[in-house]
């Protein structure tokens, strides 16, 4: 059984058809956004890992990138990191949303790799805050596998960077997970249909790979991802390394199908155990 979702995971990893496009959805709060729950940081068993999916046309995206940009900068409230797939501009960003989580309409945001979703906006951006911090801190009061997850880059102003990832097994039991590094730029290239730039905007992955920890056993891993190269549609020539933050997320093997929402098709996920993110040091 475990070759089998080890295949799986790696055919996840390694195989991106391409799926059509959708219009915008106006308004719509997933049945998973409607508990209510103040769960205070403190209590936080991780930090939060948020995928959010727009593109540069869609009217409903800038309260949703506003809303979760507000509440990201209130991050001591809400431990969280976040991503946005600006599927329309960026070839993985569109297959992660529209292949992997079967999500036909714009935004939608995926919250520790699934385990909880919301679809669309509220009314105004007060309510489209409170929905998100709602799924924000139950995600955060989830038990998890417990890990450490440091992550580190140095940059040399040439469009390479040096990324460093060191996952430790804090737990008692071997620890089989999926390690993914992305490189986001903090103040995007790309702009919502307000002119507004996105942000933590996904350019490429840097890492992608399985993880086999014992208990209390560390693993490091290092890669140079450059940026001149090739990234799907794109090359990053021009990144500035002061405008660079990589993320990185552990997600446990165990794969949980999810029954289709509105909007969101049935889907396999895997649920994030821990998150960390970090800026471009000079060398």
């Amino acid at each position: 059984m475990k070759k089998i979702i080890l295949f799986m995971v790696a055919a996840i990893l390694v195989v991106s058809p391409l799926v059509a496009a959708v219009p915008t959805l106006q308004s719509l709060e997933s049945a998973s956004s409607q508990a209510k729950t103040t769960q205070p940081a403190s209590t936080f068993t991780h930090t939060v890992f948020i995928e959010l999916g727009a593109t540069t046309w869609c009217s409903n995206c800038p309260r949703a990138a506003e809303a979760i940009y507000a509440l990201y900068t209130n991050n001591s409230a809400y431990p969280f990191y976040y991503t946005t797939f600006v599927r329309n501009q960026e070839k993985t960003s569109r297959l992660r949303m529209l292949y992997h989580y079967g999500s036909t309409s714009i935004p939608t945001l995926f919250f520790d790799g699934g385990n909880k979703t919301q679809v669309g906006v509220l009314a105004n951006l007060s309510q489209t805050k409170q929905a998100f911090r709602n799924l924000i801190n139950q995600c955060g009061a989830r038990t998890i596998h417990p890990l450490e997850l440091n992550t580190s880059v140095v940059g040399h102003n040439n469009a390479k960077l040096d990324i460093t990832v060191t996952v430790k097994n804090t737990g008692s039991s071997r620890y089989i997970g999926i390690l993914k590094s992305m490189v986001t730029e903090i103040v995007s290239r790309w702009k919502d249909s307000l002119g507004h730039p996105y942000n933590f905007a996904f350019l490429s992955y840097a890492i992608q790979r399985i993880v086999v920890l014992q208990p209390q056993q560390s693993k490091t891993f290092t890669v140079t991802w450059n940026g001149a190269a090739n990234h799907g549609n794109h090359t990053y020539a021009d990144i500035n390394d002061s405008n660079i933050m990589v993320l990185s997320t552990v997600a446990h093997i165990q794969p949980h199908v999810i029954p289709p929402i509105q909007y969101v098709k049935q889907h396999i996920a895997f649920y994030i155990d821990q998150t960390s993110g970090a800026t471009v040091s000079k060398e």
